[in-house]
């Protein structure tokens, strides 16, 4: 073995070694000692919140109550972090909770956030690190509380077709979640209510690198014609990297009236999250298959949607969506543009943290 080729090799293996080298683990002790150090004061011994306190009645703002299982559950672990580090202001939080970047290390960042994590059982809810980024057609898997306001223009030979959807989505249980859509159509000579949507979401299986979630949606007309339909869906995320998010939802369609005549629909997107602060513009790909169960060969339709995720709240509970849907195969349509805002109404106001 020539002198040049053992030295490549041994740059190749220590090359792997840097990257299967694991981080050094959060040490709860140690979090805990730094909680009572420098957070029980405003949070509470044990996180439990006392109201009661001089302190606390003193800041003019309520402090996160760590002991509340679905609010510890429903935050990430990372944006506890990115707090501790950087402040509440930072986040769009409360600025009487100081940045604490100079004064800890990053490990005892990470330490705390462990310890402040294992305050309480949240084994049966879904982690906030799968509530991820909403896509465009893709049905999102986490339960959580939002509004989304979806608008479609569609470029077609002819009229042009406008289609609004306001959905209400609110957490039910530990779990679950309760979907309410109001679905508004307009073509040119019509503008009509065409059905409201209502449906039942659960979280399946979950871990804070990956969730499976099923839902079921009643489509019921009110100025459209026909009879309605049952929607029914899988939704899967899943946290490739610390940089890349999957997500992929499989849909079926079934009309009240022939169930034979509905389809199905295969869903899946890849979001690219090059930055930890939410108020970012992060690029996704998106693409989406469809097929009637009477189908024959050239019935799949394909279509692709490159778009854009931007935050505009400094937390990112209200965020924009903006994409383009391509087709891929015979349409009777040129092109869609979506426009999506969805606020996450549990994690704050609408106004806060502009």
């Amino acid at each position: 073995m020539n002198m040049g080729f053992r030295t490549a090799l041994m740059g190749v293996g220590l090359l792997c070694l840097a990257f299967t080298t694991p981080a050094v683990a959060a040490n709860v002790d140690n979090g805990r000692q730094v909680y009572d150090t420098y957070c029980t004061s405003c949070h509470g011994a044990d996180g439990l919140l006392d109201t009661s306190s001089p302190v606390i009645q003193g800041l003019g703002v309520t402090p996160a109550d760590f002991s509340d299982a679905l609010f510890n559950s429903r935050e990430p672990a990372d944006d506890w972090r990115m707090v501790i580090k950087y402040g509440g202001h930072a986040m769009g939080l409360a600025e009487q909770m100081p940045a604490q970047g100079e004064v800890l290390s990053d490990q005892q960042v990470d330490d705390v956030t462990a310890y402040l994590k294992s305050l309480v059982d949240t084994s049966a809810f879904p982690p906030g690190e799968m509530n991820l980024m909403l896509p465009i057609r893709t049905k999102k898997a986490f339960p959580e509380d939002e509004v989304v306001y979806i608008g479609r223009y569609t470029d077609r030979e002819g009229n042009h077709a406008y289609k609004q959807v306001l959905e209400i989505e609110k957490r039910i249980g530990k779990a679950g979640q309760g979907i309410l859509e109001l679905v508004h159509e307009s073509d040119g000579s019509v503008s009509e209510l065409a059905e409201v949507e209502i449906g039942y979401k659960q979280a399946l299986s979950f871990s804070t690198s990956h969730i499976l979630s099923a839902a079921a949606v009643v489509a019921v007309p009110v100025e459209a014609d026909g009879d309605g339909e049952l929607q029914s869906y899988l939704a899967y995320g899943k946290l490739l990297s610390p940089s890349w998010i999957f997500q992929s939802s499989l849909r079926l369609k079934f009309p009240f009236a022939d169930s034979s005549d509905g389809e199905v629909e295969l869903a899946g997107i890849a979001h690219y999250v090059h930055s930890p602060w939410p108020r970012r513009v992060f690029p996704a790909l998106e693409v989406v298959a469809s097929k009637p169960f009477r189908s024959s060969k050239g019935d799949l339709e394909w279509t692709v949607m490159p778009q854009v995720r931007v935050g505009l709240t400094r937390g990112g509970h209200v965020a924009l969506n903006l994409g383009v849907e391509l087709p891929l195969s015979d349409q009777s349509w040129d092109q869609r543009y979506y426009m999506t805002l969805l606020w996450d109404f549990a994690d704050g106001s609408f106004f806060q943290g502009w």
